[in-house]
């Protein structure tokens, strides 16, 4: 499972950046804009729902890219069965491998 950078457990929830000046968003979080401008980014909740866009599978394991509203793609572990591409993920809470909160997508 993705480790606590970027997240909040109660309720779930993904934190993001958005550049002030040009509205892009960033996850996982960063404090200055990626177009070097050096502008300083604010914090954004993300949304808990986004589409599957692409998955793999890997010792056992899923893990696919799902595109948010806001137009940012997270690559990320999904729960368990079997992944449908174009599909609505949400977001939920699941403890990362070493027992830390952490999270995941599952089928909505």
């Amino acid at each position: 499972m993705s480790g606590d950078h970027g997240f909040r457990a109660d309720p779930p929830t993904l934190l993001g950046s958005r550049d002030p000046a040009t509205g892009q968003v960033y996850f996982p979080p960063r404090t200055l804009s990626a177009d070097g401008a050096l502008t300083r980014c604010e914090e954004v909740e993300l949304s808990r729902e986004g589409i599957l866009h692409t998955w793999t599978q890997m010792g056992g394991r899923f893990y696919g890219q799902v595109d948010l509203p806001e137009k940012v793609r997270i690559q990320c572990v999904l729960a368990p069965g079997v992944p449908e591409i174009g599909a609505v993920y949400r977001l939920e809470a699941a403890a990362a491998d070493d027992g830390a909160a952490g999270w995941r997508f599952a089928r909505a």
